[in-house]
């Protein structure tokens, strides 16, 4: 998770990002992956690390240590590679991942290296710099039922040692940082009933000094607000398997954060970063608009008070790109703006139920995508028709949350204005990326007759792979009536919708691709959609015409 604050740098960089001729995050050139390949190297804009990578200079296990060594050390890897973009905080979860599955691709003092980033905090190999705890520092830590919490009470990383509520040896800020993630826990757990994290009392990493937490999460309590990393907080993974224990890493305070209140800010931290944890007991290789869309969701669900997911909507997301694709994970945050996607089948479809059993069908040799099509067409749903109504949710802002958080607005791809003087649009296209949408309105012009209708006709691509339509009458009164038109055998869609002058404010069609169908472990090159794929309904045509009928 990244501070509200960094959404100014990602919006300032996506401008560079988007003019690279394409982001060069490539695998192996000539390879075809096994049907599980590893996952994908976490979306980066296009740098000196990216470039090396994509001349061969770099293997992907060297590329994923160069970009983990970033996260903590960013000089350094400057001096080497050049222009070498500062990770964002949200980024460390997927970015030491991906070290963790690559490590035995690595030899000599870069394997040592490597486990040294992603060893604990308290692991005395750790590298000064990092998230370590200074060399000779002791570190003290307190358990609950199923977690442990560790702190210092020197150096930096030390937390405020105020002990008064109550004054039991306990840091108040750890005694916070322990109650928030008991009460995430016990909404993420016991609640909603998503996977506990693993036992970690095989791991080579156990961390225990007393043999007290065996098999707990540790949480530790570390200065992330210093430069270089400025982050809320991450989990890594402590084996390489698709499913593994991991270790969480919390700031002691959150007071260089600005946007939220620190309390604000430790609550959808622990939310999010505790469901990376429950992740990794289902598959941790998983898709980053999945991994990060559904934990950025989570947040919502466990706090719904607190709205500092909203600014993903704002930056990348269905609501201000809804002509970009879902399950895009690439530079400019959509992996996290899409848990848009995730909230519209909480509220509008399942409720947290729905998207527990998207996770217990996506484990193994299935993904994202497919596993949220299988379970749709388990409560009698297809994919296409579940999408099409989310874009048309998303264009009324139709959500619980609306009210007070601000949801930006999806723009509209064009607007048409017919009247008496112009009582007909002729046909007009638009070509569709897969798993996108663009909304067109036809508005009144002059004296529109009261009793007017509006004929809409629209030739789309093929409805069995997942082409859809609506027609949104938005009248004057603010009330809305949608209808989702089919094709008739030759695809062609017909609708009349009321446009009567004084009753009709404007009619909205709603083109929807919700194709699902790609070739999987495909496409390595950033950005990279599900299951590393190349959607086979990109650029879909869909045309449409429109006229008056009194």
């Amino acid at each position: 998770m990244q501070p509200t604050g960094s959404a100014v740098r990602a919006t300032l960089g996506l401008a560079a990002g988007l003019a690279a001729a394409a982001l060069v995050l490539a695998a192996s050139a000539g390879a075809q992956p096994p049907p599980r390949a590893l996952p994908g190297l976490a979306p980066a804009a296009a740098d000196g690390l990216s470039r090396a990578l994509a001349a061969g200079r770099l293997s992907e296990a060297e590329y994923a240590l160069e970009r983990a060594r970033s996260l903590f050390r960013l000089g350094r890897v400057r001096r080497e590679f050049g222009d070498v973009e500062r990770p964002g905080g949200r980024d460390a979860t997927l970015i030491l991942r991906d070290l963790a599955v690559r490590l035995d691709d690595l030899r000599g003092a870069e394997r040592r290296l490597a486990e040294a980033i992603l060893a604990r905090p308290t692991d005395g190999k750790v590298p000064e710099g990092t998230h370590a705890y200074k060399a000779g520092t002791v570190s003290r830590y307190t358990c609950g039922a199923d977690m442990c919490f560790h702190w210092v009470e020197t150096t930096a990383d030390a937390p405020d040692l105020n002990d008064t509520t109550p004054a039991d040896g306990i840091p108040d800020w750890v005694g916070n940082v322990q109650a928030t993630w008991e009460h995430v826990w016990a909404k993420e757990i016991d609640e909603y009933h998503y996977r506990p994290p693993l036992d970690d009392s095989a791991s080579a990493q156990t961390d225990g000094p007393s043999g007290a937490d065996l098999g707990k999460l540790d949480v530790y309590v570390v200065n992330l607000g210093q430069d270089p990393i400025v982050a809320f907080g991450y989990c890594a993974a402590l084996e390489d398997g698709f499913t593994t224990p991991v270790y969480c890493v919390v700031d002691d305070d959150y007071a260089e954060f600005l946007g939220q209140e620190p309390e604000a800010f430790l609550q959808v931290t622990s939310a999010h970063e505790f469901h990376h944890a429950s992740q990794a007991a289902y598959d941790f290789w998983e898709d980053a608009w999945f991994i990060e869309g559904t934990a950025t969701n989570i947040e919502e669900t466990v706090y719904p008070d607190v709205d500092d997911n909203v600014n993903f909507l704002r930056i990348w997301s269905p609501l201000t790109r809804p002509g970009s694709p879902l399950d895009r994970g690439g530079f400019g945050d959509s992996e996290y703006g899409a848990w848009i996607f995730w909230r519209y089948l909480e509220e509008k479809v399942g409720g947290t139920e729905i998207l527990r059993q998207i996770w217990l069908r996506a484990r193994g040799d299935s993904y994202s995508l497919k596993a949220t099509r299988k379970e749709l067409a388990e409560r009698g749903s297809a994919f296409p028709d579940t999408f099409v109504r989310f874009a048309v949710t998303n264009r009324r802002r139709g959500y619980e949350d609306l009210s007070g958080a601000g949801y930006p607005a999806p723009p509209l791809a064009a607007r048409h204005r017919i009247g008496r003087g112009r009582p007909e649009i002729g046909w007009r296209s638009k070509r569709i990326n897969h798993l996108a949408s663009q909304t067109v309105a036809f508005l009144p012009r002059g004296r529109v007759a009261r009793d007017a209708r509006l004929r809409i006709r629209v030739e789309q691509p093929s409805y069995a792979n997942g082409a859809r339509v609506a027609v949104m009458v938005v009248r004057e009164n603010g009330s809305r009536f949608t209808s989702y038109p089919r094709p008739n055998r030759n695809g062609v869609v017909s609708r009349l919708a009321g446009f009567g002058r004084g009753s009709v404010k404007r009619v909205e069609l709603v083109l929807a691709n919700g194709s699902t169908r790609t070739r999987c472990w495909r496409d390595f090159v950033s950005p990279v959609f599900s299951c590393f794929g190349k959607p086979r309904d990109d650029r879909r045509l869909f045309r449409y015409r429109a006229r008056i009928v009194d």
